[in-house]
Parts: structure tokens; sequence; C-alpha cells
């Protein structure tokens, strides 16, 4: 099962990186991809939905997680990161900041640390 995740996991970076080279016209490489570049090449909008669309994403596998771990239909988890992101408007400039000031990083590690401060594991 591990080689399959690492499998999916640089399918979706090698996704991801297509869809920026896409969009912005920039080439991008997985090993490229991180917080700092998708600020720098990804124009707003299209960092509004790539962002949104990660939250999504991860409020629908926390779903899941906990729906597996319960046995039952949990939504708490999920409702927490979408109320958190989905709530406030300014939501997204705080996830712009942070991008900035973890730059290095890979968007979904950065994002992934800041939801589970606010809504845990």
């Amino acid at each position: 099962m591990r080689g399959f995740k690492a499998v999916i996991r640089r399918s979706t970076v090698a996704i991801t990186s297509s869809i920026i080279s896409m969009v912005t016209g920039a080439t991008v490489s997985a090993t490229d991809l991180t917080a700092g570049v998708i600020l720098k090449e990804m124009p707003s909008k299209e960092f509004v939905a790539y962002v949104s669309g990660m939250v999504d994403g991860m409020a629908y596998g926390r779903f899941r997680k906990d729906t597996l771990a319960a046995g039952q239909k949990v939504e708490t988890g999920m409702q927490c990161i979408r109320d958190w992101f989905h709530g406030d408007a300014k939501t997204i400039l705080t996830v712009e900041d942070a991008f900035r000031q973890y730059a290095d990083y890979a968007p979904w590690v950065v994002l992934g640390a800041m939801i589970k401060k606010e809504c845990g594991e």
C-alpha cells in the first residue's frame, strides 16, 4: 500500500504542475512546486480556486478518515475544515501569508498544517 500511496503523490504533483503550466504558461517541475512558486506564478483568481480545491479535498479526506474510524458517518472534522476556510473571506489572505512565510514547502503541506492547527487530525 505504501508504494501505491507514493505513486499517487507523485502523480498528484505531476498533474498539479501540468495544470499550473497550462494556466500560467510557466514551466514548473514537480521538484519546483512550492508554495512560493504557486504565489509567484499563479494569478489571484486561480490561486483562490487552487487553494479552495485543496481545502475541499482535505475536508473530504477527513470525512472519509473519521467515518472509517467510527464505522458510521462523521462530518464534524470535515465541517470544521470547510467552516474555517469558507466561513471568512479573509482566510485566503491568511493562507497567502502562510505560503509566503513557508515558500520553500509544498503548498499542501502548508495548508495541511494550517488545517491541523484549526481542526486537529
